[in-house]
C-alpha cells in the first residue's frame, strides 16, 4: 500500500509538472493564490502567493480547473483571506489533465479539500470510489434559497438517488455558432440553419479568403463533437442513448460525419485544426482568420477578455438537419464545488463552498458574463445590462439538462474521438465507425448492468422536447 501511495505521489508530481510546462505554450497549466498581494513561482512552475502568518488559521486547498473568471475568483478569494479570522484559501487553476490529476492526487492522499466539479462521465467513479463525500448535511437554508437546491437535482450528474454531491450555482449555455460577422455581411452571406448548408457557406469564405482566411475551425484536440456537433444534433432529436429502448445508437450522428468530411475535403476548414486545441482556435478567431467557430456561454468573456475579438463578432442558433427544433440541446450545470472525501476540515471546507455560492459573490459573478444563473431566485437578483456579450447565450428556450445515459467504459475508442475521426477525410468507412461504436457501447452496457456496476436507463415515454417530463426506470437486467 505505501509503495503504491507513493508511486501515485511521484506520477501526480510529474503529471503537475507538465501541466505546467504546457501551460508555457498554451496558457494551461497550474496557478496559485494564497493570501496576500504578491506572487511568485511555485514549485510546479505556476504563480503562487507568497505566505503570510496565519496563526491558527486553516488552509483549505481549493483546485479548479476554470480560467476563464481567474481574475475575478482571485479577488473573491483575496476579499475571504482578508475578512475570516480562521480560514486561509489556496486557490489553485489546474487546466491540464484535471480529472487524472484529481485521482491521483486522492490516492496519495494528497486531495484538494474542495474542487470544482467534474463532468457526468467522471462523476459516478467519484462518488463511487469516495473521491467525494456527499453535502446534504451541510447545506444552510440560505445556501438552499439562494441556489434552489431541490430544483436543480440531477441523477448521474450531480446527485446519487438521495445525496447530493455538489450543487449547481450556475450554467452554461448550450453551445451557439459564433462567426466573424464582418466577413458574412461583406459576402452576403447568412448564418446556415441546415447543416447541410454549411459547407456551401464555409467554401464561399474561404475562397474569398485567398489563404488570409478560412470557412470554419475545429478544436481538433479538444472534444469538438462535444463542443457543438453533439448539440446541433440534440436540437435535430438525435442523441448518443436511445432513452425509450435503453441502448446506445450512434447512428443518427453520420449526417454530421459526412459534413465534416466534406468540409475538409473543400480544404474549407482552417489548416491544422484536426489537433488543435481550444485555445489556439480562439485566438484565430480572433484576431480575424475564421468566418465560424462555435462553442458555449465561455466565450462571451474568452473573446472579451481572455482573447479580446479584433473583429466584430455574432453569435446564432446551431444549425439543425430540417431547420427546425426537434429536441432540446443540452446545457450544462456548473460553478459548483465538490469536497474532498478525506479532507479533515469539513466544517471550513463547507464555508469556502458556501461562501463561493453565496447571493454577494454569485450576483458580481454572473454580471461580470462568467456564467448563468440557473436558480430564478439569483436571475432576479442580477442587473442583466452588466452581463456583456452573455446576453447573447442566454434566454433559450430550447435548452435543457439531459438525463444522463449510463456510465460504461467500451473497449476501444472512446465515441468522441471515435467520430471526430471518422469525419477526417481518411477516417475509413463512417458506417462501420458508427456500427463498431453500437457494438462496443452495447456490450459494455450489458456486461456492466450484469455485473452490477451501472444500470441500464429506461424512458419509455422519453420526448426529445420535453427531456426530463418521462417516467425514469432503472433496471438490472
Amino acid at each position: 500500500m505505501k509503495k503504491t501511495k507513493k508511486l501515485a505521489a511521484l506520477l501526480l508530481a510529474g503529471l503537475m509538472s507538465v501541466s505546467a510546462l504546457s501551460g508555457c505554450a498554451s496558457g494551461g497549466g497550474t496557478e496559485s493564490k494564497a493570501a496576500n498581494g504578491e506572487t511568485q513561482q511555485s514549485a510546479s512552475g505556476g504563480e503562487t502567493k507568497k505566505e503570510t502568518a496565519s496563526g491558527e488559521k486553516v488552509k483549505i486547498t481549493v483546485w479548479t480547473n476554470n480560467r476563464h473568471d481567474l481574475e475575478y475568483m482571485n479577488k473573491v478569494v483575496d476579499e475571504f483571506n482578508k475578512t475570516n479570522d480562521h480560514i486561509q484559501i489556496d486557490y489553485v487553476v489546474q487546466t491540464e489533465n484535471y480529472v487524472n490529476l484529481l485521482t491521483m492526487a486522492a490516492n496519495s492522499g494528497q486531495s484538494p479539500d474542495i474542487f470544482s466539479q467534474v463532468e457526468a462521465e467522471s462523476f459516478k467513479d467519484f462518488a463511487d470510489g469516495s473521491i467525494i463525500q456527499p453535502l446534504n448535511d451541510y447545506m444552510t437554508d440560505e445556501f438552499k434559497k439562494v441556489n434552489e437546491v431541490d430544483e436543480h437535482k440531477y441523477e448521474g450528474y450531480n446527485v446519487q438517488g438521495d445525496k447530493i454531491y455538489w450543487v449547481p450555482c450556475g450554467k452554461r449555455s448550450g453551445s451557439r455558432i459564433v462567426y466573424n460577422k464582418e466577413m458574412f455581411d461583406k459576402l452576403g452571406l447568412q448564418v446556415p440553419k441546415k447543416v447541410s448548408e454549411i459547407p456551401a457557406v464555409a467554401k464561399a469564405i474561404t475562397e474569398a479568403g485567398n489563404g488570409e482566411s478560412y470557412g470554419i475551425i475545429f478544436p481538433g484536440a479538444s472534444g469538438p463533437f462535444e463542443r457543438w456537433l453533439e448539440h446541433s444534433a440534440e436540437m435535430s432529436g438525435i442523441t448518443l442513448y436511445n432513452y425509450k429502448e435503453g441502448k446506445f445508437d450512434f447512428t443518427g450522428f453520420k449526417p454530421y460525419l459526412e459534413m465534416v468530411r466534406q468540409l475538409f475535403t473543400d480544404n474549407s476548414v482552417f489548416p491544422g485544426s484536426a489537433s488543435m486545441k481550444i485555445d489556439p482556435v480562439r485566438v484565430q478567431f480572433s484576431e480575424g482568420h475564421v468566418g465560424i467557430h462555435a462553442n458555449a456561454s465561455q466565450e462571451a468573456t474568452v473573446l472579451t477578455e481572455q482573447f479580446p475579438a479584433k473583429i466584430e463578432w455574432g453569435v446564432a442558433q446551431l444549425p439543425t438537419l430540417d431547420g427546425e427544433i426537434r429536441g432540446k440541446e443540452a446545457c450544462s450545470p456548473n460553478t459548483g464545488w465538490m469536497m474532498s472525501g478525506s479532507t479533515s476540515h469539513t466544517k471550513e471546507a463547507w464555508e469556502v463552498i458556501e461562501y463561493f455560492g453565496s447571493e454577494n459573490v454569485l450576483k458580481r459573478y454572473f454580471e461580470g458574463g462568467y456564467a448563468l444563473p440557473i436558480s430564478k431566485y439569483m436571475e432576479g437578483k442580477i442587473d442583466k445590462t452588466k452581463i456583456g456579450r452573455m446576453a447573447d447565450f442566454a434566454g433559450a428556450d430550447y435548452e435543457a439538462v439531459l438525463p444522463v445515459p449510463p456510465s460504461v467504459t467500451p473497449e476501444g475508442e472512446n465515441y468522441r474521438d471515435a467520430l471526430w475521426n471518422a469525419c477526417l477525410p481518411e477516417g475509413g468507412s463512417i458506417d462501420e465507425t458508427i456500427a463498431k461504436l453500437n457494438k462496443t457501447y452495447n456490450d459494455a452496457l450489458d456486461k456492466e448492468v450484469k455485473m452490477g456496476k451501472t444500470k441500464r436507463l429506461v424512458i419509455k415515454d422519453y420526448d426529445p422536447l420535453n427531456p426530463n417530463a418521462g417516467t425514469m426506470e432503472y433496471l438490472d437486467k
